[in-house]
């Protein structure tokens, strides 16, 4: 059987211009294959990363993040009051004005600037101490899911000594312990620094256990099978095949871990195991302002917004790198 092929006027020639399959007509026999479509290639990071700025709340919360960080970095450098010390104009309790953009606390200081000055801890103990456990959590749990064995029986073990105590409970008899003998270390930073050492020790277990459960899975895959058959040493397997395919799922949960750690951080200085006043805090200005509420309720609530919207804004962040990074969790 003959094919009848006949060509569209639009295009005369072959040399003119793209060839598509749109451009011809074919009236009879088979075989007709039309040209192939052009193919972009993407890398999975390019994709995760449009997947996360489709999501503006999340985008939203990012921006906000690193503006309240970079604010707190430059505070010291911006024209704020004095958030240690009154000035001659003492106020006590005064309301928002030109001068105080949100009043004077119960001691006549600047509430604006004990709010810049306040996070500093907050965001200390939460991204610092994340960090910490991040790098145990990781560290631990490839070793025990790439190897097994006794090494995997030793570190279970540890994590569930660990897990036998509450983290909270246990930061919290350890602060109270300790907290009294280290808070005029380093100017008054150390009781912070207790907070941030004791948080890692306490919150490794947990991301262990999950970057241990990536890699058990990840192991029997076949591009570590064939690592493993030309000889491919143990380390460069972990470094080149498995922490790559985990690390956008641990970034997740160190996301959710900041929030918490911040929030933690808090109620510990609520409950006068945190930082000490004057130092500002976060949850040193809403123990003091819970006194004030019925005289000036902008000294506890300003504080108590500032850490929510910390903390929500973390929240929005991780659920955006996890839709990122995991579309299918959504289903």
């Amino acid at each position: 059987m003959s094919q009848d092929l006949r060509q569209v006027p639009q295009a005369e020639t072959l040399s003119e211009g793209p060839t598509t399959a749109d451009q011809y007509v074919v009236t009879g026999g088979a075989g007709f294959t039309p040209p192939p479509e052009v193919v972009i290639p993407t890398s999975l990071s390019r994709e995760a990363l449009r997947r996360f700025m489709a999501n503006r709340l999340s985008v939203a919360s990012t921006v906000l993040i690193l503006f309240l960080l970079l604010l707190t970095l430059l505070a010291n450098f911006l024209p704020l009051q004095n958030a240690f010390h009154h000035g001659p104009d003492l106020v006590l309790d005064a309301p928002p004005s030109g001068a105080h953009w949100a009043g004077t606390d119960s001691n006549g200081l600047d509430e604006f600037s004990r709010l810049v000055f306040g996070m500093r801890p907050a965001f200390a103990v939460g991204i610092i101490g994340q960090v910490i456990t991040t790098l145990l959590g990781v560290a631990f749990g490839v070793v025990a899911g790439f190897y097994g064995g006794w090494v995997d029986n030793v570190l279970a073990r540890i994590t569930d000594l660990i897990f036998a105590f509450p983290s909270f409970l246990l930061a919290f008899l350890v602060v109270g312990v300790f907290g009294s003998q280290v808070t005029g270390f380093g100017g008054g930073t150390g009781s912070v620094m207790l907070i941030t050492v004791v948080f890692a020790l306490v919150g490794w277990p947990s991301l262990m256990r999950f970057v241990r459960g990536l890699t058990l899975s990840l192991r029997e895959q076949q591009f570590v099978e064939a690592a493993r058959t030309v000889g491919t040493p143990g380390w460069k397997i972990i470094t080149r095949h498995i922490l790559p395919n985990t690390w956008g799922l641990v970034l997740v949960q160190a996301t959710f871990g900041v929030g918490a750690y911040i929030s933690t951080e808090a109620v510990l200085s609520l409950l006068g195991l945190g930082v000490q006043s004057p130092n500002p805090d976060l949850g040193v200005m809403v123990s003091s302002g819970i006194g004030q509420l019925s005289v000036n309720p902008i000294e506890a609530l300003a504080p108590s917004a500032l850490l929510t919207i910390i903390v929500v804004a973390f929240a929005f962040l991780g659920d955006g790198l996890r839709d990122a990074v995991d579309p299918r969790g959504k289903e």
